[in-house]
């Protein structure tokens, strides 16, 4: 009996010690898995030892085949996307600090990635040394915003899987942090607010702070419908960029109330005041008046040179008075009174003479600009008359005493016209340079004369 239970207790711990170290050496599978149930490691783990084997080294995969489910189980582990985000529109916005300096906030993302440890983000800035590392950091959400400098950047994400090993790398992403400026239009200056003027071209510079290359320069006509905005091109811009040429479509441009926009990167913008364009309509009718000196010669009829003893009158004086009515592809015309007036006198040794010469023509008048608002000749014709008053003739052959005749008036027809070169010194200002001719018909005496003049007018 004893024989058999020594027998029985012989063979169970023959059984007993396989079972044993089978027990003591078993081991545990393990798998990882991506969301897509895409396998990141697997293997077996010893749970008496703390050691995890390494990954294995990936096998060379196969050439890429569409699965039935239309999915590419070929494909990498991870595809990491640098993107905007498009539900949040612009990827930067602006701050503003205590001291009123903007800067930029960029907002970086990429598409999002399950069963991972963390992301990690390297950027770097270029420079004339290359490219420099300006953050790395580890990340637990696929977006971050950072302040940098104006400059050039890149960017490039990194996924970092359970057993904290970096197991992929995106592209770089290249973006660019410009400066962040408050842009300002202090003054404008256009030829352009007459839409039919002949210096109307579209341009218009701009005075004001902090224009550059990158602005973004818009006329906008808000109280039309609907609302019209053109965008101007620059055609210039001063270093300093204090001041701006830019260049709006002449042709899309209607009569209108208009405000232009400067807008820098960022969003940063100013408008400029109101400006109104329109086409020029002249006036049915312009008024001009001019006075100047002139110095009146005798032409013909020797009558009074007898006795005035002189060709040249120098106390004399001239003025004009026009109307201007109707504009033609030929020129201008209209209306003008023009007058002279002259002070004669002669002393002899047998007589004195001294008196006052005046007329005045009405008649058509014509203008032509050789340049547009500057430059016009001038031509009238006209008739009217002559009135010589005050003269007087004193005898000084008696010794005792002298023959005065009572004064002398004399009324006369007279007409003729002439020719004058106007420049314009302003808006409304200008000065002359003319010729006219006179020849009045008194009884017994043809008086021609000529009457170079220089006039400074205004014309309203």
């Amino acid at each position: 009996m004893e024989n058999k239970f020594f027998r029985l207790v012989a063979l169970l711990l023959l059984f007993a010690c396989p079972l044993s170290f089978a027990a003591k050496n078993k081991k545990s599978e393990y798998a990882i898995k991506t969301s897509e149930d895409g396998i990141i490691a697997e293997g077996r783990v010893n749970q008496n030892e703390l050691e995890v084997p390494a990954e294995p080294a990936p096998e060379t995969p196969a050439p890429a085949e569409e699965a039935a489910d239309g999915v590419d189980h070929a494909s990498p582990r991870y595809e990491i996307s640098a993107i905007e985000d498009a539900a949040e529109g612009k990827n930067y916005y602006i701050t503003r600090d205590e001291n009123n300096n903007f800067s930029f906030v960029q907002k970086l993302s990429w598409n999002k990635i399950s069963d991972i440890k963390h992301y990690h983000i390297t950027i770097e800035k270029n420079s004339e040394a290359g490219w420099a590392p300006v953050l790395e950091k580890d990340l637990n959400e696929n977006k971050i915003e950072v302040s940098l400098p104006a400059g050039n950047y890149r960017f490039q994400i990194g996924v970092v899987n359970l057993f904290d090993q970096l197991e992929k790398s995106s592209d770089w992403k290249f973006f660019e942090v410009l400066k962040a400026t408050q842009p300002k239009i202090e003054a404008m200056q256009t030829d352009s607010l007459y839409l039919n003027s002949k210096k109307a071209t579209g341009l218009f510079t701009l005075r004001g702070e902090n224009l550059t290359e990158s602005t973004i320069f818009t006329m906008e006509q808000r109280n039309s419908d609907p609302p019209k905005i053109l965008y101007g091109r620059i055609a210039s811009i001063s270093p300093d960029g204090q001041s701006a040429d830019v260049q709006f479509d002449l042709a899309e441009i209607s009569e209108g109330k208009y405000e232009i926009y400067a807008q820098n990167p960022g969003g940063l913008s100013v408008i400029s005041k109101s400006i109104t364009i329109k086409n020029k309509k002249d006036r049915n009718w312009r008024i001009a008046f001019s006075a100047g000196y002139t110095l009146p010669m005798t032409f013909f009829d020797g009558t009074f040179n007898k006795y005035a003893k002189s060709n040249f009158y120098p106390i004399s004086a001239t003025a004009c008075a026009s109307l201007i009515s109707f504009h033609t592809k030929y020129g201008n015309f209209g209306f003008g009174l023009n007058g002279n007036f002259t002070r004669f006198s002669a002393d002899t040794e047998n007589y004195s003479l001294g008196g006052y010469y005046a007329n005045a023509l009405f008649g058509a008048l014509w203008q032509k600009y050789f340049i547009p608002e500057k430059l016009c000749l001038e031509a009238c014709v006209g008739a009217g008359a002559a009135y010589m008053f005050g003269t007087r003739f004193t005898n000084k052959k008696f010794a005792d005493f002298e023959i005065k005749s009572p004064e002398v008036k004399s009324l006369a027809l007279a007409f003729g016209g002439g020719l004058g070169l106007q420049y314009h010194v302003g808006k409304h200002f200008y000065v002359e340079g003319a010729v006219d001719f006179v020849d009045a018909l008194f009884g017994g005496m043809n008086l021609g004369m000529i009457y170079p003049s220089i006039s400074v007018g205004g014309m309203f």
